[in-house]
């Protein structure tokens, strides 16, 4: 469910590990601040973790950021919805160990925004990319060249009859849905194992568990996991002047680049 508490935005969702309801609330900040996650401790403290690369602990299946023992994951859609939405300056309390999935898409958060009265602000790509950076491993590759505006592509090579080969573009002037709205997909076998498979999209031998909302969401989805990730540079991923290709790419190597990213940033 979702509500408005004075200037903050407030949304309870289902946990997908700690299969338990979690709060978050999204406050506003003055300019400067960044986004940083308030956790609460064990001992009835608060931890900070600055949604920042340097704070990313595992990008195994998804981004967990941290700070000593205090662990947050699933970060990256809602990093993606809050860049969409042009909040670069937000505290994001939350009463849990990770961020709630919903449908595997970033359709939950953008709820939460809207249901807030929060409209989403345009975001000028002003910031100059000195040079170009290339993040390779082995066959996988995710560049970053100089351009004129913002824009995404993620190109796409998977074993399976329903995928294959495929990619796909984002940039700013195309419908916000475009990015938020595709969900995550994974093997059959993996979400009936953590109770989710009556609640995201999952493979089958030869298609998927429900009806897409594209053909090809699944390479949708990707864009929607870099511009999050990239996000962790400190800056909103959208504001850079480049054009950035991945080539079968994933969290590892977006927050390598995000890295190397915010060595540009002033």
């Amino acid at each position: 469910m979702t509500g408005k508490t004075l200037n903050s935005a407030v949304l309870i969702g289902r946990g997908i590990t700690s299969r338990q309801d979690i709060r978050v609330e999204v406050v506003p900040q003055s300019a400067g601040h960044g986004i940083i996650f308030e956790l609460a401790t064990a001992d009835g403290g608060k931890v900070l973790i600055p949604a920042t690369a340097d704070h990313v602990v595992n990008t195994l299946r998804n981004v967990v950021i941290g700070v000593g023992p205090t662990r947050l994951c699933i970060v990256e859609h809602f990093m993606c919805a809050a860049s969409i939405w042009g909040l670069d300056d937000i505290l994001v309390k939350v009463d849990g160990p990770e961020m709630p999935l919903g449908d595997g898409s970033a359709r939950l958060w953008k709820k939460m925004f809207v249901d807030a009265g929060w409209d989403p602000k345009p975001v000028t790509a002003t910031r100059e990319l000195p040079e170009p950076i290339m993040c390779k491993k082995g066959d996988r590759v995710l560049m970053a060249v100089p351009d004129d505006s913002f824009s995404v592509t993620y190109l796409m090579d998977w074993n399976h009859p329903a995928i294959g080969k495929c990619w796909q573009t984002w940039t700013p002037d195309q419908s916000l849905e475009e990015i938020i709205d595709p969900r995550t997909f994974g093997s059959m076998q993996e979400h009936q194992l953590l109770g989710i498979a009556d609640e995201v999209v999952s493979l089958t031998a030869d298609g998927f568990t429900q009806p897409l909302r594209w053909p090809n969401e699944p390479v949708r989805h990707k864009l929607l996991d870099v511009v999050g990730d990239l996000a962790l540079a400190g800056v909103n991923p959208l504001s850079w002047k480049a054009r950035f290709i991945s080539i079968k790419g994933g969290h590892e190597m977006d927050v390598d680049m995000a890295k190397r990213l915010a060595a540009f940033v002033q």
